[in-house]
């Protein structure tokens, strides 16, 4: 029969405030409890500093005009309750990624987390790479992760390696062995997999045979495991816990394992032995002074192995607690999947823009700002948060509509020639915000607009340009209205369409965006669509690649766009775009502009000095038939 504890362990989660392990939904009622009886007595505590209340006829902002409060989610909640339980003087948190391949968005709340949480409580956060497997790891993975950490606006206190610790952990492994709490086994998975209760718990558990071995035969095949007198796979290290516990993070844990095939990137041949993540993990912790370890949930029962190896070694214990981590919709995150993406072709490379990992992201155009909005926003629990893609969109676009400034350009253009135009330089301003500035342009008598804001045959719901129709160029002196057009007979298309100014309309019904022939540039734009078809690839039928959207990417090689990007770029990255500045660290992407009625655009890293290639952001607006 199947063990009880562990099923109802499974099922329930843990009530960090009161230690109980509780269902989700009695957990979810308690923390939404909590939260109302804070933010009540936070508004009790404001109201009694201020004082009388006095009336006031003023109507007050908007919600939307309320700045999101970058703290937030250190004020009220989870993490507040965390640092209530432990309220350390100096508090000191770890980010601890395996270098063995690129962050993704999920990464960007642990980031957020714990240098925000050390940030906000005056404390400090280490980045430290849990680098105890050589198969996997590799340089580029390692400067990939703090060039994004320094991207979010971040900055490690200090940057260590758990390979920084490899002869301590081995003595304090010895020493584990000396206190009889470790043995070597070697027994195979078959074997392992009976001793934790075979298929999913159908017989009893029971511990390994060779727990019984001396503390003196056990340090001595652990040393010659060091030496390399073993095998990969032949031998491992476990610890001696509780197979009688109900929790399966206590079933004598691997400590140490051979690993020959691959040198360390940092200690080479040095080892032939290596510690596992729940060995190096909380004494790493240890070492480090941390004072909160905060992780996902996925680690909730590791907290009692977590807590075991501390005690048993009496080091210092640092208390570990656990959120619920970040998932998208709509895309994939895991390294195996984004990888079949790579290996086949079907993306550039780790950092496409249609990728969710965060160098994708950041090359898409993405400001770190708005990454950092949209964790905040989301808040920390203890619950899972999967979240579409178009919400993470919403965020984006909310974001940049205050802080990039307006470009007009054309993505498929078409000349159109104003009969009675004469050619005058423009000053307009880069946004509604005064603060933003202002470019000059050149209004010519010839001008691009959009192939699709004109049609040969005008229809009554039509608003744009047609044949004996008029419409409005923005910002030009009047309304222009359609007299001919020709076309290529080889293809059918509009080469050009001719107008004169219509001086006598009053007001256009519509405005559509133009660019001048004088001064403006050609470029090579990229719209981005969704990589998948569905909300859920992996659940296409045979598999996530069957649900590829073969739009996922629209490139327009003759795009056009004003000469205002020059003024663009010089001033990149803009103030607004939170972290960029600070570090000196704007890439081509810094380069961001709210092309008008066409979306938000970033330099891509393919331009050259000759070459400009843009990718679209977000549009303008969410698409339509996209529901959250």
């Amino acid at each position: 029969m199947a063990d009880d504890a562990t099923k109802n362990m499974a099922k329930l989660q843990l009530d960090d405030v009161t230690g109980e392990m509780v269902s989700k939904s009695e957990l979810k009622k308690r923390q939404q409890k909590r939260a109302r009886k804070a933010a009540q007595e936070k508004v009790r505590k404001e109201k009694a500093a201020a004082g009388p209340t006095q009336k006031t006829t003023s109507p007050g902002p908007k919600p939307e005009e309320i700045p999101a409060d970058p703290e937030a989610m250190f004020k009220l909640g989870f993490l507040h309750d965390v640092y209530s339980e432990r309220p350390e003087k100096r508090v000191v948190t770890r980010f601890p990624p395996e270098p063995n391949g690129y962050l993704h968005i999920g990464h960007a709340k642990a980031i957020a987390v714990n240098f925000g949480f050390a940030k906000y409580h005056g404390g400090v956060c280490y980045l430290r790479y849990d680098d105890t497997n050589p198969e996997k790891e590799k340089e580029e993975y390692y400067t990939a992760i703090q060039e994004i950490i320094k991207w979010l606006g971040f900055e490690p206190y200090k940057i260590t390696y758990s390979s920084d610790n490899f002869d301590k952990l081995y003595q304090l492994a010895e020493k584990l062995i000396s206190l009889g709490k470790a043995y070597v086994c070697s027994c195979n998975d078959v074997e392992i997999k009976l001793q934790r209760g075979g298929e999913k718990g159908a017989t009893p558990r029971y511990r390994c045979q060779h727990a019984e071995q001396t503390p003196e035969d056990n340090l001595t095949k652990f040393r010659d495991m060091r030496d390399g007198k073993y095998k990969p796979k032949e031998v491992f290290l476990r610890m001696k816990q509780d197979i009688t516990d109900g929790n399966p993070q206590m079933w004598d844990l691997a400590a140490y394992r051979i690993k020959t095939d691959e040198p360390h990137h940092r200690t080479g041949w040095d080892w032939k032995i290596y510690p596992t993540y729940d060995f190096t993990h909380c004494l790493c912790d240890s070492f480090e002074g941390i004072t909160h370890s905060l992780c996902t949930t996925e680690f909730i029962l590791s907290r009692v192995s977590y807590e075991w190896l501390n005690k048993s070694l009496e080091v210092y214990e640092p208390m570990q607690r656990e959120y619920g981590r970040l998932n998208l919709t709509g895309t994939v995150l895991s390294k195996r999947k984004i990888s079949k993406l790579v290996d086949e072709k079907i993306v550039r490379a780790w950092d496409d823009p249609r990728l969710y990992t965060l160098i994708g992201i950041r090359r898409r155009g993405v400001p770190p700002g708005a990454v950092l909005n949209f964790v905040n926003e989301l808040g920390v629990t203890t619950n899972i948060t999967t979240i579409a893609t178009n919400r993470f969109e919403q965020v984006i676009r909310k974001y940049l509509e205050k802080t990039v400034p307006r470009l007009m350009m054309v993505l498929d253009p078409v000349p159109l020639v104003i009969e009675d135009a004469e050619a005058v330089d423009m000053e307009l301003p880069l946004s509604d915000r005064a603060d933003m500035g202002s470019r000059t342009i050149h209004f010519t008598p010839t001008v691009y607009i959009d192939r699709s804001d004109f049609r040969e045959v005008d229809s009554e719901n039509y608003f744009r340009l047609a044949p004996g129709k008029t419409v409005g160029l923005l910002n030009a002196p009047y309304p222009v209205k359609a007299v001919s057009f020709t076309k290529d007979e080889a293809t059918g298309k509009v080469t050009e369409i001719r107008g004169v100014f219509d001086k006598e309309a009053v007001k256009a019904k519509a405005y559509i965006q133009w660019v001048g022939t004088e001064g403006s540039r050609n470029v090579e734009a990229r719209v981005y669509n969704a990589l998948f078809k569905s909300e859920k690839p992996d659940d296409a039928e045979g598999g996530f690649l069957n649900d590829l959207n073969p739009d996922s990417e629209v490139i327009y090689p003759n795009a056009v766009i004003e000469s205002g990007l020059d003024e663009v770029k010089r001033r990149a990255p803009w103030p607004e775009a939170a972290g960029e500045s600070e570090l000196g660290k704007g890439g081509p992407e810094s380069v961001r502009f709210q092309a008008m009625r066409v979306g938000y655009f970033a330099m891509d890293s393919d331009s050259t000095e000759d070459k400009i290639v843009l990718n679209r952001i977000v549009s303008l607006k969410e698409d339509a038939g996209k529901k959250e």
